[in-house]
């Protein structure tokens, strides 16, 4: 008999933070510190008119830092966009991303490909790029979340999508983590209700998924992703129940601070669980999705996530029961019947902030071939998944979650 063991240790990757009301205006000095000279705001057309960006920008010039602000970023960019901002962005040695995800993923890019320049797909994973790795450092890079939703603040891990492929690709390189997150729930109240929901079950999603990826004692490729561990599964414990207790508050009252900070310490937690344990099926069936049509990421990737949970009962029923646990549920009874709940209580977060269905989206039960032939390419993360994930299992998934819509 052969026996295989894999490497019982894991490693912990934390961008570091500054939390709190008000923090914003400490950004300056936080460049200072970094002997930055010139520095690049990078932020969407929104933020970029917004009283936030002009924070930011008055506390790096009270520094005596020269700014620029590049407001080019769209939502859930596409390579076209990331092209644009590459080429804007020659001269700088700082850059500071301010806005959601996308500001934040979007950034992380122009950092990588300005500093070691190449061709877009040189640096995109196989099979889709060539998969070139990435060990010395980057730029400084300073994330200022406006959403509490995509965690980029804490991750070395960047989407944009393919328009020539129909694909959104995930690049992830260590360099890329940011070099500190600032995290301030004023930023954050003028965040439209549809944004708030979106971005808060990117998070949930992303808490979920850490909290129920293989243990890192199974995983065989850490290169990046370790799998889950007792410390990734405390700050996804953490995330979900700060989520089931303060993302409705939040998408009904966008100035209740106290929901906004809850939220924005989920975001964060949340992104320290899954930039380290991973993200799995969710996700994958996500990048099919959004990449076939330009949806809200927090949407694409919750859409079928109730049928997954269904899907991965049988493999990790005790986490299910707590993540129903931590959703509000009361778990009694056989943990079968217990796990059995945590579809229903996320399905009920999601009709109660407005996520739409698969078939609100625009999508047909004639779509699945496509959206499974494109969530296969997502290897990397389905071999995170603690059940064997199949072509057929993707389409009953798929099947299931138009039932249920």
């Amino acid at each position: 008999m052969v026996v295989i063991v894999f490497d019982a240790t894991f490693a912990l990757r934390v961008a570091p933070a500054r939390i709190g009301v008000g923090v914003t205006l400490e950004i300056g000095r936080e460049l200072k510190k970094l002997d930055a000279k010139k520095a690049l705001i990078v932020t969407g057309k929104t933020v970029g008119k917004s009283e936030i960006c002009e924070r930011v920008a008055e506390s790096i010039r009270s520094e005596g830092i020269e700014v620029d602000v590049w407001d080019g970023v769209e939502p859930e960019p596409s390579k076209d966009v990331v092209e644009e901002g590459i080429k804007y962005a020659k001269g700088y040695d700082a850059f500071v991303a301010v806005g959601g995800g996308s500001s934040m993923d979007t950034a992380k890019l122009i950092n990588l490909y300005t500093t070691y320049p190449a061709d877009l797909y040189e640096y995109i994973p196989k099979p889709v790029g060539k998969g070139k790795a990435v060990t010395k450092p980057l730029k400084p890079l300073i994330a200022v979340p406006t959403t509490s939703g995509s965690g980029s603040e804490t991750t070395c891990a960047a989407v944009m999508s393919l328009p020539e492929l129909g694909l959104k690709v995930g690049i992830l390189h260590e360099p890329m983590l940011p070099t500190l997150a600032i995290i301030d729930p004023l930023n954050m109240v003028s965040a439209p209700p549809s944004v708030t929901a979106n971005a808060g079950m990117d998070a949930l999603m992303h808490a979920i998924e850490a909290y129920t990826t293989k243990p890192y004692t199974a995983n065989p490729n850490k290169l990046i992703y370790s799998g889950s561990n007792p410390l990734t599964d405390s700050f996804a414990e953490r995330a979900i129940e700060l989520i089931g207790k303060y993302l409705r508050r939040a998408v009904y009252n966008g100035h209740d601070i106290e929901a906004r900070l809850g939220m924005a310490i989920a975001a964060y937690s949340a992104g320290i669980a899954f930039g380290n344990a991973g993200v799995h099926v969710p996700h994958a069936v996500a990048h099919a999705i959004g990449g076939k049509k330009k949806i809200p990421h927090g949407t694409c990737v919750s859409v079928a996530a109730p049928a997954i949970l269904e899907f991965i009962l049988p493999a990790v029923p005790e986490k299910l029961v707590r993540i129903a646990e931590l959703l509000g549920e009361s778990c009694e009874g056989s943990i079968h019947n217990a796990a059995k709940k945590a579809p229903g209580a996320l399905k009920r977060l999601m009709d109660d902030i407005g996520i739409p269905s698969l078939g609100d989206l625009g999508f047909s039960e004639q779509d699945i071939p496509e959206l499974v032939e494109k969530t296969l390419l997502l290897q990397r993360l389905l071999l995170l998944c603690p059940r064997n994930v199949t072509r057929e299992d993707l389409e009953e998934i798929l099947r299931k979650s138009f039932l249920e819509s």
